[in-house]
């Protein structure tokens, strides 16, 4: 498969996956093209806080010793440019989203507040019906339309985040030989970007195993404005410097205190490394312009790179 006809597919063809129908639509794509691949493939579904949960997984998870994992779900749009998302530290993302996220909140409660204070007492339908009523259309919409508008309009461009991910792992995918695909299965996890409820599901389905199996995780790899980095946490060490030796460009390593996976899908797998391609700005990890229609980035011949050096790992 070209990675460039995937990018088209998945990028542009399916870009949004953040209603069910979406999501759905996505899974089943995507199982087509690993079952062409010679792959067993099935849907595994759950719940986490009431939340219902699909992922794909690709291979036998049982028997793998490698699990390469990337969510597949996009986020909600966020109404502030540019919107910044750090990989490897849960808080940071929180702290730089909040105020993107809740910013039609914020504004519709200031615009409440002033029709409130400044409006509402000079309301007259007797005399001034049409300007009464405007002003009440008007604070009825400040005060419900921003509720609708936070975290549930889905985001239109999600090229890097995480589509990037997804076609890299059915890349790699194709690469591996007979022998290697018997050896490692994909699951691609859904709400990644929020609640996390496909890590869930992923480590309900193995439960005895998945602390013991070698996690692989691919998020944002397709932006050119960046370089190599595979995280990792105190015991996974030697994992990252096995795959950034795979590389053929320069792979920095990224020590992950626990503190800073709060809120990730990372922190879910004890043997595990996380591997993205961000800018470095200071000592930050940063992926610029994600949740956003800035989200444009997904390189062929970064997915291909990537590909490759997944391949040489799991020799």
């Amino acid at each position: 498969m070209n990675t460039q006809d995937l990018i088209i597919k998945y990028a542009l063809g399916i870009p949004k996956r953040f209603r069910r129908i979406q999501k759905n639509f996505f899974v089943n794509e995507m199982a087509k093209d690993f079952q062409a691949l010679g792959y067993e493939v099935k849907a595994v579904s759950g719940k986490h806080k009431k939340v219902q949960g699909i992922n794909l997984v690709a291979g036998n998870l049982e028997k793998a010793r490698y699990i390469i994992v990337s969510n597949y779900d996009t986020p909600s749009h966020n109404y502030g440019n540019p919107m910044k998302y750090y990989p490897y530290n849960g808080a940071s993302t929180y702290a730089s989203s909040f105020l993107p996220t809740f910013a039609p909140v914020i504004i519709g409660l200031l615009f409440s507040l002033y029709i409130w204070l400044y409006q509402v007492p000079n309301f007259d339908f007797t005399n001034h019906f049409w300007n009464s009523l405007a002003w009440a259309i008007a604070l009825f919409a400040a005060m419900v339309l921003p509720a609708f508008m936070c975290g549930s309009t889905a985001n239109r461009v999600n090229f890097n985040r995480n589509t990037s991910g997804c076609i890299a792992a059915l890349k790699t995918a194709e690469l591996l030989s007979d022998e290697q695909k018997k050896v490692t299965a994909f699951v691609l996890t859904d709400y990644g970007c929020t609640r996390h409820t496909g890590d869930y599901i992923l480590r309900n389905a193995i439960p005895d195993l998945i602390d013991h199996k070698t996690v692989i995780m691919l998020d944002c790899v397709g932006d050119k404005n960046g370089k190599w980095a595979v995280g990792y946490k105190k015991d996974t060490q030697s994992l990252a410097d096995q795959m950034a030796a795979c590389f053929n460009s320069e792979a920095e390593k990224v020590r992950c205190p626990k503190i800073d996976l709060r809120y990730t899908s990372f922190s879910f797998y004890p043997k595990s490394i996380l591997i993205s391609h961000p800018q470095k700005i200071a000592d930050t990890y940063v992926i610029k312009n994600v949740a956003t229609n800035h989200d444009t980035n997904c390189d062929h011949e970064l997915i291909d790179e990537l590909a490759n050096a997944l391949v040489k790992f799991c020799k």
